[in-house]
């Protein structure tokens, strides 16, 4: 499967990702969220767990008010979780990007807005579908814009598109902007977990 989300998240959650690659995901998963070093390294064990083959659900103690985000109370880098839909009769995509509060400023929502090219701007996403070798894009080079819903926490986007053939889809939303060498990126890409449409 595409592998550029990684590339695009590595930076933002090395440390941990090191503790599972180290051995340590059982003994992260047992402290819970006092086991990872950002919101966006315990998003990404969490989405993990949702996928494992053993089916025996996500990880405990990183998703207590079961809303797909996982540790609201770590600090940033932050990411969400994206879900993706398809309405065959009217022909179009749509989906929802829940993001988490920054903890250290109450209210606030920190990566709602903004892209590589304009910090003010949409956070932009991507569909893929899955395939042998390399996934294949079905949205534009540019991405979609995806509209802030503040008072939501979450992002809201739809797409008008031909009608598509059954299969394996995912979404991928395009970090906020560059900040290197200015300090971390607190709005790494992330991608949703893998939705079989339609």
């Amino acid at each position: 499967m595409r592998r550029s989300w990684l590339a695009a998240t590595a930076a933002a959650v090395v440390a941990g990702l090191a503790l599972a690659q180290s051995g340590g995901e059982a003994s992260a998963a047992k402290a819970g969220c006092a086991g990872y070093s950002s919101q966006a390294a315990a998003q990404v064990a969490f989405l993990d767990s949702l996928a494992r083959e053993d089916k025996q659900g996500p990880a405990p103690g990183l998703d207590p008010d079961r809303d797909r985000i996982a540790c609201e109370g770590l600090d940033g880098p932050f990411a969400g979780y994206a879900m993706l839909g398809y309405n065959r009769r009217e022909s179009f995509l749509y989906g929802f990007v829940r993001l988490p509060l920054n903890p250290t400023e109450e209210g606030r929502y920190p990566c709602l807005l903004g892209n590589r090219h304009f910090p003010d701007g949409p956070r932009l996403v991507h569909l893929f579908r899955v395939r042998d070798g390399e996934d294949l894009r079905i949205s534009a080079d540019h991405g979609w814009g995806a509209q802030a819903e503040p008072e939501q926490g979450r992002l809201a986007w739809k797409a008008e598109k031909p009608p598509l053939p059954a299969g394996s889809y995912y979404l991928e939303v395009e970090e906020r902007i560059r900040l290197a060498p200015f300090g971390a990126n607190l709005c790494p890409a992330f991608r949703s977990p893998t939705f079989q449409l339609p």
